[in-house]
């Protein structure tokens, strides 16, 4: 139940204006932000027959189902794989060449910005540097429920601003 409790407060802050349903987009922040990390095709696929906007019971009954996603161990299991010198890290052009050609494909811009942020040697980053950044720890007790609800806040100041 203590699960549960924190789905709904965290739900809570995404549903600021209580309609009892959140746009799907808003949906897959909520879920993410809970530390659901599953893949673009996977999370198509389980929110294909989900209504948009997504209903509170909806999103509990999503939140249920057990999380079979992917995990920091199995992000190192695969990039040890590309590790051929068992160095224990990968040039940058590697990783840029996975990030824009295997799984989720991203664009040039979207790889750069990952490239940008991860802690890099010579040319060299190292997987388990690279895990704890792909991997940031959730917290561990309640989130600053006010530093979420000002970001919510600000992103609604922003959408009416912009007339939507």
């Amino acid at each position: 139940m203590a699960d549960e409790s924190k789905w709904v407060e965290i739900w809570d802050l995404f549903d600021s204006k209580k309609a009892g349903a959140i746009s799907k987009s808003d949906f897959l922040a909520c879920v993410r932000s809970l530390g659901r990390k599953y893949t673009e095709k996977d999370m198509n696929e389980k929110t294909a027959g989900l209504p948009d906007p997504v209903p509170k019971d909806q999103f509990l009954a999503f939140m249920k189902e057990p999380y079979t996603g992917p995990t920091a161990e199995d992000l190192k299991t695969a990039l040890t794989a590309f590790d051929g010198k068992d160095s224990g890290s990968l040039p940058i052009s590697q990783i840029n060449m996975m990030l824009k050609g295997m799984g989720d494909k991203l664009t040039d811009e979207e790889a750069q910005i990952i490239l940008d942020g991860l802690p890099q040697e010579g040319g060299q980053v190292n997987i388990e540097k690279m895990i704890e950044f792909l991997n940031p720890p959730l917290p561990s007790t309640t989130p600053n429920m006010d530093e979420l609800r000002k970001e919510i806040e600000l992103e609604e100041a922003a959408a009416i601003a912009a007339g939507n």
